[in-house]
This record gives structure tokens, sequence and C-alpha cells, in this order.
């Protein structure tokens, strides 16, 4: 009988504060989805400052192979037109 007692308050309790509770768990994992779709933003659109340019290439068959890079081969030509604003002057 006293098992019986003490169950049943256990649950009442439980019942009286489970919207309290649900709450506070529910605001964690908000938190915690939201640091995650930020994060994922960041990563995605990789923001810069403006003006900075960044021109990516794919690695060549020399540094897959481990051997020596050749420096004076790096990189490309970018054609590039500066773009103003309406609104400067």
């Amino acid at each position: 009988m006293k098992f019986l007692i003490i169950s049943v308050i256990i649950l009442y309790v439980l019942y009286a504060f489970s919207d309290k509770i649900m709450k506070f768990l529910a605001k964690i994992l908000l938190r915690k989805v939201q640091k995650q779709a930020q994060k994922q933003y960041e990563t995605q659109n990789d923001i810069r400052p403006e003006g900075e340019i960044r021109v990516e290439t794919p690695p060549t068959k020399n540094i897959q192979e481990g051997k020596k890079y050749d420096f004076d081969n790096v990189g490309e030509y970018v054609k590039f037109e500066e773009v103003k604003s309406a609104n400067s002057n």
C-alpha cells in the first residue's frame, strides 16, 4: 500500500511540473539547433570582409604524390571588374 501511495504522489508531481520541464528541455534543444544552424551557415557561405578575394584551384598531382611543390606555376590569371555602387561618389 505504501508503494502505491508513493507512486501516485511521484506521478502527480511529475504531471504538475511536466509543462515547466518540457519548456526547459525545449529551450536547451532550440539553443543547440540554433548553434548548429549558425555554424553551418557560416561554413556554407564562408563570410569574409568586403573586398577580400579567394580563388580556389584543385590540388595538383605533385601535391597528391608528396613531391615538392613548384611555386613558379602557382595560380592563374583572374579577370575582374571593379564595381562601384551608385551611392558612393
